[in-house]
């Protein structure tokens, strides 16, 4: 603020410029009226005029000082609106960014998985897999050098092996395309390759072994059409519509395997047409297809470290009919059914073999049946006879109960297997293999499991499992395998769920109480063929993604 007083030397030279004007003045044409006319100021006045001016000038200044203040104010104001409108827009592009890919429309994202959509719904893509590291000991009795009769199946004179392995490793998309009625899946997996000796020393004989990831094996492979509400289609490579066994995913299982009666008589995988009907309380699915491999005899590569050789009866593929050729099925007509009634519960429930604490109560029942006629298989029939037929009926019921918190499975098979065409495998060369008549064979098998948690993640099971084998044409088989003991497996564990079933740590722990003849074991699970007594313990940690 300036000072209200009036300095000497300004004075003088106001009052000396205010007297001068009129000289100045006269140089000039005189105006009218005009100012030059009035009387010339006194002293007085200039002082009132002065003190007049810087009256006004105290208002000039507080008027600019607010004007600033307001400007000022104002600018602050625009200031901070201008940065929330950046945030705003910088929040805006980053999701726009994260929901959209540039041409408009694709969203991207994790909902319970990753996927790929369209904005308008029309087009899906879900991305996923998951991938198993376990450790594994397998400890059974020493084989003979020299087999007797009663157990000479028993050819590996390794008692204890053990070790670290990726059993399983999956990776899927699946989705939907112009619509939600047009769905679709693609599932591979990478196998385990076999390139080295199981058995070695003199008078053995010889099963391939070693684990090596050399392969990618098709899985699923099918488009489903959904007809209306309640009824669908689906055409491709799928799971056989026959058992929970392996209708349950892999990721979803118990224990750190799927169980040895799951693994010989559940089914696999399958190629052909399906039809489906499901509504809240039921669901049934019918399928006409290329056939199954059965298993019910064993593994192919197990069959061949038996001394003789055991037989198979329709080695096709491992596990399943999967990815062959029109050209290479042997099956003359299948067909496979199955119906599930849920009277309480969710379906997502049983999507797996736990109850989580909390969860409401859910009974699922099923009932599966599979009827096939297949030939034995030979790579050219234009030098031989046709192969004799086998005839093949299965069947199998289910049941599991969630009490939240605990739960309990049950499954019983029943298979009926004519079988005059018989084949004793030979490595690398199934059309030179020979052929047997079996005759009428029945097996029976069931398996039980219960489980409850202990804590909100931990979970405690037990699963038992038994299977026999009836009616073979005993004379047809080498004598080392012939009357085989029942299978006899019991195994308790503990499931840890870190996060679920995206990371679950699994660690259980299985006695085989009678033998485990060539027809039951399960390599891949960790049973080998041996006399009683073998103990198989595993502990694997699951990622899920």
């Amino acid at each position: 603020m300036r000072s209200s007083h009036v300095h000497p030397a300004a004075l003088a030279c106001l009052v000396a410029s205010v007297a001068g004007a009129p000289a100045v003045a006269q140089d000039q044409a005189p105006a009218s009226g005009g100012v030059l006319d009035r009387p010339e100021p006194s002293v007085s006045d200039l002082l009132k005029r002065l003190d007049t001016l810087e009256e006004r000038n105290k208002e000039l200044e507080t008027r600019v000082t607010e004007l600033t203040r307001e400007q000022g104010e104002e600018w602050l104001g625009e200031q901070r609106a201008s940065q929330i409108r950046d945030v705003v827009r910088d929040v805006l592009a980053d999701a726009d960014q994260r929901a959209s890919l540039r041409d408009g429309g694709m969203t991207a994202g994790w909902n319970d998985g990753f996927f790929l959509a369209s904005n308008d719904g029309r087009f899906r893509m879900n991305v996923g897999g998951f991938v198993q590291s376990r450790f594994i000991w397998s400890s059974i009795q020493e084989g003979p050098p020299t087999a007797p009769p009663s157990n000479g199946f028993v050819q590996d004179r390794q008692v204890n092996r053990y070790g670290f392995d990726v059993p399983d490793l999956q990776l899927w998309a699946d989705g939907h395309v112009f619509s939600r009625d047009f769905q679709y899946m693609v599932k591979a997996r990478f196998s385990q390759g076999f390139s080295t000796e199981l058995t070695k020393g003199p008078g053995s004989a010889f099963a391939v072994g070693g684990a090596e990831y050399r392969d990618v094996e098709l899985l699923d492979a099918w488009i489903r059409v959904n007809l209306d509400d309640h009824w669908s289609a689906r055409f491709g490579q799928f799971r056989t519509p026959f058992s929970r066994g392996f209708l349950v995913l892999e990721q979803y299982q118990m224990a750190a395997s799927r169980s040895v009666v799951d693994y010989h008589y559940a089914l696999g995988y399958t190629q052909g047409l399906e039809l489906e009907y499901a509504n809240d309380e039921a669901r049934v699915r019918m399928s006409v297809n290329n056939g199954e491999q059965d298993q019910l005899l064993g593994d192919v590569n197990i069959n061949n470290q038996v001394p003789g050789g055991a037989y198979a009866v329709f080695s096709t593929g491992s596990y399943g009919a999967a990815n062959a050729p029109f050209w290479a099925q042997t099956s003359s007509y299948s067909f496979t059914g199955r119906v599930d009634w849920k009277p309480s519960g969710q379906w997502d429930q049983f999507r797996s073999y736990t109850s989580p604490a909390m969860e409401e109560f859910g009974m699922l029942l099923g009932a599966g049946f599979h009827v096939q006629q297949s030939y034995a298989y030979q790579p050219n029939n234009s030098n031989g006879p046709i192969d004799p037929s086998n005839f093949w009926v299965t069947a199998t019921a289910d049941a599991q109960l969630n009490f939240g918190g605990a739960s309990f499975y049950g499954a019983f098979f029943y298979n009926y297997l004519n079988s005059p065409g018989a084949i004793s495998p030979s490595l690398g060369a199934p059309g030179s293999a020979s052929f047997a008549d079996l005759g009428v064979i029945r097996i029976y098998a069931f398996q039980t499991v219960a489980a409850t948690y202990i804590m909100p993640k931990v979970e405690l099971f037990g699963r038992y499992e038994f299977a026999m084998v009836d009616g073979v044409n005993q004379s047809a088989l080498p004598v080392s395998v012939q009357n085989p003991d029942p299978l006899n497996l019991l195994t308790a564990g503990v499931n840890w769920y870190l996060d679920g079933q995206d990371i679950k740590w699994t660690t259980d722990l299985g006695w085989a109480i009678t033998e485990v003849h060539p027809w039951f074991a399960d390599l891949n699970a960790g049973w080998r063929p041996s006399g009683s007594d073998e103990i198989v313990f595993r502990t694997q940690l699951q990622l899920m993604f």
